[in-house]
């Protein structure tokens, strides 16, 4: 073949329109049934099966963690990194994922330009596509484990392990964010809330944004930067 052959190009009789543009892949779509945990039937009846199963795992992984892996090596450190590893995951999967997706709710912080932190809550304005299942799911996922952590901070300091506080410490911190978060979203979690907070540990939580505790907590881990105001998105709307 010629050196001129190799330089055609092929040609073909696809005609292109810009009148009609594609839509783009939605990033999260609905699930149910596409993908592994869809087909094997996990969280049947969930929306999003595979958001709702990450939703659980690294909270339980934590967990287990935390309590069996003294089973298998006396490592002080090795256990201390991977469950705040885990809990680091579980916390930007439930920030960043599953609560938009499972309950339609999100909330963030910023910095302004005058150096105040500003928090956003934000509720979907339609939320006609969530699932109860899913709805059920995540709020129980949600408050158990803060709740566990919380029975187990109590354990270490009655038995006097305190270097585990490093590991209590850091998933109280991270998983109280997300219930004080989501908790401020959600106008019916918000009443539940109420409803408990006879024993006490409610209101502290429900304290914890107004008196800048978690402000201070997290203004490491959420990567503030200084931006402008953000309107809320369409579809939701702010709290």
């Amino acid at each position: 073949m010629s050196r001129k052959d190799d330089l055609q190009f092929l040609t073909t009789d696809l005609e292109y329109s810009d009148e009609t543009p594609q839509a783009a892949a939605p990033l999260f779509p609905d699930e149910a049934d596409d993908t592994l945990v869809g087909k094997l039937g996990l969280f049947k009846g969930s929306r999003h099966p595979g958001v709702a199963l990450f939703h659980v795992l690294f909270k339980s992984l934590a967990l287990a963690v935390y309590l069996f892996a003294g089973l298998f090596t006396s490592n002080f450190v090795l256990v201390c990194v991977v469950c705040i590893l885990l809990l680091a995951f579980d916390f930007w999967t439930v920030k960043n994922v599953s609560g938009r997706l499972l309950v339609g709710l999100r909330w963030w912080n910023y910095v302004k330009e005058d150096g105040a932190t500003e928090w956003v809550f934000e509720a979907a304005e339609d939320k006609s596509d969530i699932r109860p299942l899913d709805e059920r799911l995540f709020w129980w996922g949600l408050y158990v484990p803060a709740a566990a952590w919380a029975f187990l901070l109590v354990t270490a300091v009655i038995s006097l392990k305190l270097q585990w506080l490093i590991v209590v410490g850091a998933a109280l911190a991270l998983s109280g964010a997300n219930v004080v978060g989501y908790t401020k979203c959600s106008k019916e979690a918000q009443a539940r809330l109420e409803g408990l907070s006879s024993g006490g540990a409610a209101s502290m939580l429900g304290g914890m944004m107004s008196s800048g505790l978690a402000s201070n907590m997290l203004g490491g881990l959420m990567g503030r930067a200084a931006a402008p105001a953000a309107a809320p998105q369409d579809g939701f709307a702010a709290v």
